[in-house]
């Protein structure tokens, strides 16, 4: 009896990755759907709980990229794998943290739904780049971030945005071959691509704690949770475009 109970403590300790659910058992990498605040659920989908991601009181982790990995593992725990954002607080000036209120729904063919939305945002993507393109887009976008300062962005040595919270760029780039982003406040941040005519490439803006005004954190996104985030950016002005930027 006792070597039976070892066994099934082991077996238990081999499957501490899974969570257990409502009869389901999710990988703790179970992939979660993040659907914004402007869109629909996808039909077929099953409330199965509520989401809510506050700042705790003396959380430090607890920046846009954290608030919604904590959001996708209350969706986990709850039997879901999509999240639906209600509202997504943006730090202010009694808190630094993100704060996020949603629903946790589950649907039984998430990899179908995500599989459709890609063939969808593929279709999107053959008409802004026809096969004949001679150019790139370049979409670069920056989240509110609460109190925090705006920046340049240069290609190379060229400005070609600045980025204040809730903005974003759809640029459209002649250069090819090897290339710098970069900002800079109190000090500089440097991304690297390879920019190739037909291709479309994401650059998220967003800034870091510093030393007296913050640092720009540059990060190239894949492209379609780049195009997701991209949308759901809401300009305060509206979009600007900007033609050849060499």
């Amino acid at each position: 009896m006792k070597r039976y109970l070892k066994s099934v403590a082991a077996l238990l300790l081999l499957l501490n990755v899974c969570i257990q659910v409502s009869g389901r058992t999710f990988s703790d990498t179970t992939e979660v759907l993040v659907v914004n605040k402007e869109d629909m659920v996808p039909d077929g989908a099953r409330k199965v709980g509520k989401i809510k991601v506050t700042d705790g009181g003396f959380k430090i982790e607890c920046g846009y990229e954290q608030t919604l990995e904590q959001a996708k593992a209350q969706t986990i725990k709850a039997g879901g794998n999509i999240i639906k954002i209600r509202e997504l607080k943006s730090p202010d000036a009694f808190t630094s943290c993100y704060r996020l209120l949603g629903e946790a729904y589950y649907h039984p063919d998430i990899p179908g739904v995500i599989a459709g939305r890609i063939k969808a945002f593929d279709s999107i993507m053959s008409v802004l780049l026809p096969d004949t393109a001679t150019y790139a887009l370049l979409y670069v976008y920056r989240p509110d971030m609460g109190a925090s300062p705006p920046y340049n962005v240069l290609l190379d040595d060229s400005v070609i945005c600045r980025m204040r919270n809730s903005s974003r760029y759809l640029i459209k780039v002649n250069k090819t071959g090897p290339a710098k982003i970069s900002a800079r406040t109190e000090s500089r941040n440097v991304v690297s691509i390879n920019i190739q005519p037909g291709k479309a490439y994401f650059v998220k803006c967003s800034i870091l704690p510093g030393g007296l005004m913050g640092r720009p954190q540059l990060s190239i996104i894949d492209d379609y949770k780049g195009f997701q985030e991209f949308n759901s950016v809401k300009d305060k002005p509206k979009p600007e475009k900007v033609d050849a930027v060499y």
